[in-house]
């Protein structure tokens, strides 16, 4: 291709590599600008003739936007053209085309641009799928750009693992403000179910306080207005005053004892003795008592039993207590047995109790609670006896503070056994140390036990 020549077009210009040809022509004739390689073969013609078609387009003033063509002959290098109008003097209206090499166009500007982000690739434009693929427009129109296999996966997995992480997070969140919730309902419930418990108490308590008093108002008067002459029955009448006077100083005892418990006051006088005879005088005692509800009881203690470093009194208390159950929870078959025996405990030598009664038993869903104070269990069989319900606690805390277990063996109907076990002192009759931590509340918490006082 060849044609006039204007020198005001030889100007040196660094053409893009991407470009196999720039031609120009002001409507008479084609001059070649820029040509890498030689031209193709049979497209001198159709290029020349293209050109002019432009050229003379511009000549006529026609309007010629930067355009573009494919030439039919080959279509992977399509020629973009564009009018110049010149104002110098001698210049007509220019046309300029450029011919296309699509492929260095891939590799000099696409491909360099495409590698500076590893999440993209360069794909055919037929195989946008429209997922993840931009399509290119324009002379880069026969190309796409689509995230690569690897960073969609890699953004899944990020996407995933965020998503698994928000949701654990709201998980433990919601199980955070459900445990919460859970928690303050359940101390609201027990708070609730202790006020309740401490009203019943008080009902309870000003109920087992009326009976005795009563009583022994009612014979002390009796005896007073002088209308008792006979001797029996002024001893019957003294016996009874001496009962409910013993029962009232029992009543008045727990609750004392309990009160002290809870403020962290019990006091113990622990001293070495033998626990055998201070449960002999207990029980003899309260023989009387046993009798005159027709019990079959027996006390058997056994030879050589260790010495224990105790509170005589606590101690007599707790069998108290225990009996007091055996008498007010038994239906028709009235059977105690105390027995006293030598026992190893978790490799400590001391002293067992067992207190065995033939009552009503108790249900397995209430043992769990039988040592908390206030507590009456439900069961009708209970609720019909009157009780302030601070004796078993008591109990327990007892036996803690002196560094000893308790354990309950119940069935319904068929009675219950309490097994109380005591370590023993020393062998030189000096008394073992004492744990440090006693229970506060009895049944539950913890107390001081220094030998003298439980705090």
């Amino acid at each position: 291709m060849s044609g006039g020549s204007n020198p005001a077009l030889d100007w040196p210009i660094q053409w893009p590599s991407w470009f196999d040809g720039v031609y120009f022509s002001d409507g008479r004739g084609v001059r070649v600008l820029h040509h890498p390689t030689a031209p193709r073969e049979g497209l001198d013609g159709p290029l020349r003739e293209r050109i002019l078609q432009w050229a003379a387009r511009a000549v006529d003033g026609s309007e010629l936007p930067v355009t573009e063509f494919t030439d039919d002959l080959h279509e992977e290098s399509p020629m973009i053209g564009v009018r110049v109008q010149c104002d110098k003097q001698g210049l007509r209206a220019m046309t300029v085309a450029a011919w296309i090499n699509r492929r260095g166009l891939e590799r000099d500007v696409l491909e360099p641009m495409i590698a500076l982000d590893d999440g993209l690739e360069l794909v055919p434009a037929e195989q946008d799928n429209g997922k993840a693929t931009f399509a290119l427009s324009g002379l880069m129109r026969p190309w796409a750009i689509r995230s690569t296999q690897a960073f969609l996966a890699e953004q899944r997995r990020i996407v995933t693992g965020q998503t698994i992480t928000y949701a654990g997070l709201s998980l433990i969140a919601l199980l955070a403000l459900i445990g919460t919730t859970w928690f303050f309902i359940r101390v609201a419930r027990r708070e609730m179910a202790l006020a309740e418990l401490k009203s019943n108490f008080v009902a309870d308590v000003s109920h087992e306080l009326k009976t005795p008093l009563a009583l022994i108002r009612l014979y002390a008067e009796t005896l007073q207005s002088g209308r008792v002459n006979e001797d029996a029955k002024q001893q019957e009448y003294y016996s009874v005053i001496t009962r409910e006077s013993t029962r009232l100083t029992n009543l008045i005892n727990n609750i004392l004892d309990f009160a002290r418990i809870e403020a962290g006051r019990r006091i113990y006088n622990f001293q070495v003795a033998d626990v055998g005879s201070v449960l002999r005088e207990t029980y003899e005692a309260y023989r009387a008592e046993l009798d005159r509800h027709n019990f079959e009881h027996q006390l058997r203690v056994a030879p050589a039993i260790p010495r224990v470093n105790m509170d005589r009194d606590s101690i007599a208390q707790i069998l108290v207590n225990l009996m007091n159950n055996a008498v007010k929870y038994s239906g028709d078959d009235r059977y105690l047995l105390i027995d006293v025996t030598k026992d190893v405990r978790r490799g400590r030598r001391g002293v067992l109790i067992s207190v065995e009664d033939h009552g009503i038993g108790i249900r397995p869903e209430d043992r769990a609670r039988i040592f908390e104070g206030f507590f009456r269990a439900a069961d009708g069989r209970v609720q019909s006896k009157g009780g302030t319900g601070l004796g078993l606690s008591l109990v327990k805390h007892t036996i803690e503070a002196h560094g000893g277990t308790m354990d309950v063996e119940s069935r319904l109907v068929n009675g219950t056994a309490f097994r109380l076990f005591l370590p023993s002192a020393d062998v030189d009759g000096e008394a073992k140390a004492h744990p440090a931590e006693a229970s506060p509340r009895a049944g539950s918490s913890s107390a001081r036990s220094s030998g003298t006082r439980a705090k």
